[in-house]
């Protein structure tokens, strides 16, 4: 919070691009009390109004990430990388809704070694909380995902909501999945 309350201050260079590393071995050691609030955040972007955020996080549990997202960033990309935890469908919907004027690159990595399967963010939903990404964040030209459940409708309709503006979109052979009516059609 404090070192964006500097940054924010007229007197600096406006800034164009923040890259936050996030990890849960420091969060272990330090409170996220001092993380920056949306007052932060809005101070910081009336200065800098070209800032664009990339946020990696590595390890970082759900309901962290929940308090470290707050609606003013505006976040151009994030990269979530996992191992001993997975991101909820909770995030990804956060993410979708506070986002989708900047989300241009979404990465989500699971390296969890869990002989049940990938996890699946759609929780039994109807709704997939990366389709409804690829629905909201209208700039998205990266979508990668590894190590969680892709339904094979719901990479189509991914593809098909984001057309040719989506450059990449990669996710890996295992971790897609399929209906097994849609199974029996193949």
């Amino acid at each position: 919070a404090e070192m964006a309350r500097v940054l924010a201050d007229s007197n600096h260079v406006p800034l164009h691009r923040l890259s936050l590393l996030v990890h849960s071995v420091s969060i272990m050691h330090k409170s996220l009390d001092s993380m920056p609030e949306d007052e932060n955040w809005k101070a910081l972007t009336r200065n800098s109004t070209n800032l664009r955020v990339y946020i990696m996080a590595f390890d970082v549990k759900s309901d962290d990430m929940l308090r470290i997202l707050k609606p003013s960033i505006p976040l151009e990309r994030i990269h979530f990388d996992s191992y001993i935890t997975c991101v909820s469908g909770a995030v990804v919907d956060l993410i979708s809704r506070q986002y989708d004027k900047f989300l241009t690159h979404f990465i989500l990595m699971n390296d969890v070694i869990d002989m049940s399967g990938f996890p699946d963010l759609s929780d039994n939903r109807n709704e997939d909380p990366l389709v409804l990404l690829a629905w909201r964040c209208t700039r998205l030209t990266l979508l990668a995902v590894h190590g969680y459940t892709v339904w094979a409708h719901n990479l189509i309709a991914i593809a098909r909501l984001r057309g040719s503006d989506l450059k990449v979109l990669e996710v890996t052979e295992e971790s897609i999945d399929f209906d097994q009516g849609e199974l029996a059609d193949q």
